[in-house]
């Protein structure tokens, strides 16, 4: 019934924001004029190109409706490029929850080192603080500047949509704080469950240390990573609108920022939604693992 209640959160805030947006998006927007996204704010808008020259839909203009640059229905246009987003956020919680526990586990157990586990938690804490639009720009310098080879090409594209070698960049911005946070969670609970009784019980009995961390560490440890998945993938989803727009993902985010250039109040209700959706199911997910359970 707690979880319920809990769940009922979701659908709840996302109703007060369309009631909001619904009001206050159309007032706002009539106070600027549209830009193109593309060249910034102070950029004018260029006028209609007519068909046939070569310009993708979305170029021609600014001003109009995305759903007539992108010369499809707004419900569409929402699915396609939420499904885009959530595929960053799907891959980052498969990244987080392997390689950060890992690297929680690792730390956690060597909790007596000082200098080793300090150092991954130092690594950790500084990555957590980082937001996720600075950790995508940082990569894609670090490809220009260190990824060309001798042909001037470089071995991943630091900007442009596709599900090959093109998701890379974005997915590891999006995941690299999500990663963090998992492992600093998960580093202060294995350290605290190895230091129970019955830690030390099976200690005394001889049990393989591999044995021990697999069926009696990591079990008490895994709500915990469930908490640091939810609460890293907040930041992500927070840096979104940026991280897409930096290597022209054009999902979700980048189509929030593209209906506040356009003066589209539809489509920037409809892709907030998406995210503070989103935002909220990663809060559930933080919440439900935020509680402690005795040791068994």
């Amino acid at each position: 019934m707690n979880i319920a209640i809990r769940a009922a959160r979701v659908p709840l805030v996302a109703l007060v924001l369309w009631a909001a947006l619904a009001v206050v998006a159309p007032l706002a927007m009539s106070r600027y004029s549209a830009y193109s996204l593309v060249n910034g704010p102070g950029a004018l808008c260029a006028p209609p190109v007519p068909a046939g020259f070569g310009q993708p839909p979305a170029s021609r203009t600014c001003g109009a409706p995305l759903s007539d640059l992108y010369e499809m229905s707004l419900p569409a246009l929402i699915a396609d490029t939420g499904l885009r987003s959530v595929v960053l956020l799907v891959g980052a919680a498969v990244i987080a929850l392997t390689l950060g526990v890992f690297i929680g586990a690792v730390s956690g157990a060597v909790r007596r080192r000082a200098v080793a586990s300090g150092a991954v938690l130092a690594v950790t804490g500084l990555t957590a603080a980082i937001p996720s639009f600075f950790v995508a720009y940082f990569l894609q310098i670090a490809v220009i500047v260190f990824g060309a080879g001798a042909s001037g090409s470089r071995f991943l594209p630091v900007y442009g949509f596709g599900y090959d070698e093109h998701i890379v960049l974005p997915l590891l911005a999006v995941a690299i704080p999500a990663v963090a946070v998992t492992a600093q969670l998960t580093a202060a609970r294995v350290s605290d469950v190895l230091d129970a009784e019955f830690i030390t019980t099976a200690n005394a009995k001889g049990l393989m240390q591999g044995w021990i961390m697999r069926v009696h560490v990591l079990p008490h440890a895994l709500p915990v990573a469930l908490e640091g998945l939810g609460s890293g993938l907040r930041i992500s989803v927070a840096s979104l609108p940026i991280v897409e727009y930096i290597f022209q993902w054009k999902g979700i985010g980048y189509v929030a920022l593209q209906s506040i250039a356009s003066r589209d109040p539809a489509a920037l209700t409809a892709s907030a939604l998406v995210l503070v959706t989103l935002f909220a199911l990663l809060s559930f997910i933080a919440d439900i693992g935020r509680p402690r359970f005795a040791y068994r």
